[in-house]
């Protein structure tokens, strides 16, 4: 690997929590409400410890690798025609989740800002901004994820004012919806949480030892789970059962009805900011299916991919022309991450300790 792919513990946690918050921030409380109702923040929590648990069992299974990356575990467990045939898939994978935040971006924008303006110059003014930084190093990106995450601070700010108008009784008697509520948000929320398993990919690129990987990653997660718990918690406080069935973006609207004397519309501001961080998300999706690519056809940089997966994503994201279309590429996409950030991860680390496929190395 090269040095300037190298990145700390630190950038690690920027890159983990960027990859998770994203587009979906926005429509989070609607989708965890209309499957848990006033326990949402519940679900929201418990999924948070699930991801904990998959983060340590990424961990040791990368752990049992300390020398090769992601896609080289691959062909150490399947052999160099079937890994590469995984890498693929899982390149694929990325690539259509970052068509699916791009789809919802678009979508969103002109709902709410630029109704007049083409779906396709929305995506292309995007897209071309995240070529712009996808196509250099690892440790470029992360710098550029340093700075986006002022935008987070703003986010929580506008949200901690609703508290202004909050009203706990929407949320009481805690746990009155059953558990049976509790556990269906916690599928809910899988697609939200989606990015954490770049852990995945990043984990040789982190110059630190392995228990300082594991602290980053966790470190990211709590992060992740508080901020996703507060925001849910306060659209939940905010508005009451009825109305926070009829918002699909409940934060938007949340944002929306403020009003102060120096800014008029805070929403707009707040949109911005989600821009933001909607680039970043598809900029570590399309970071890491451009690398999986060139590993495949055994390029040295991953420069010439950035643009292809990137025309990809776009064509992808042309794909829905409505709220309808979204939702059905949206099951699909919650079927795609339950396989490739679950279920597959547990396969391979089965199969790396029944099969005894371990790197024999004196590294840390």
């Amino acid at each position: 690997m090269k040095s300037k792919q190298h990145i700390s513990p630190f950038q690690l946690i920027l890159v983990l929590i960027h990859a998770q918050i994203g587009v979906g921030i926005v429509s989070l409380p609607y989708d965890m409400f209309n499957k848990s109702n006033g326990d949402s923040w519940i679900s929201v929590l418990i999924t948070g410890v699930i991801l904990q648990v998959m983060i340590l069992l990424i961990w040791i299974l990368m752990s049992r690798f300390p020398n090769k990356n992601f896609f080289e575990m691959l062909q150490t467990l399947f052999g160099k025609f079937f890994g590469k045939f995984i890498t693929i898939l899982y390149s694929g994978y990325f690539n259509f989740v970052a068509g699916m935040v791009l789809a919802k971006y678009g979508y969103a924008i002109k709902v709410w800002m630029l109704p007049l303006t083409p779906k396709w110059l929305l995506l292309v003014l995007m897209i071309v901004t995240a070529i712009y930084i996808v196509k250099e190093n690892l440790r470029i990106l992360t710098r550029f994820f340093l700075l986006a995450s002022f935008t987070l601070i703003v986010f929580i700010a506008l949200s901690a004012y609703s508290l202004k108008f909050s009203n706990i009784t929407y949320i009481l008697p805690i746990g009155s919806h059953g558990i049976q509520k509790i556990i269906n948000g916690i599928s809910a929320g899988f697609p939200s949480f989606q990015g954490f398993e770049l852990l995945m990919l990043l984990f040789p690129f982190v110059r630190a030892d392995r228990k300082s990987v594991l602290k980053a990653a966790t470190i990211a997660n709590v992060f992740v789970t508080i901020f996703y718990t507060f925001i849910v918690l306060t659209c939940l406080l905010f508005f009451n059962p009825r109305e926070l069935k009829l918002v699909p973006e409940p934060v938007l609207y949340l944002i929306k009805s403020f009003s102060f004397k120096i800014i008029e519309r805070p929403d707009l501001i707040f949109t911005s900011m989600w821009i933001v961080l909607v680039a970043t998300t598809l900029m570590s999706l399309l970071f890491v299916s451009s690398i999986g690519l060139s590993f495949v056809m055994n390029t040295k940089s991953h420069k010439y991919f950035a643009y292809i997966t990137a025309f990809a994503c776009f064509l992808i994201a042309l794909i829905p022309q409505g709220k309808f279309e979204i939702e059905a590429l949206g099951k699909i996409n919650h079927k795609l991450v339950v396989f490739f950030a679950f279920v597959f991860p547990i396969i391979f680390l089965l199969i790396s300790i029944i099969f005894k496929k371990k790197e024999r190395s004196d590294s840390k």
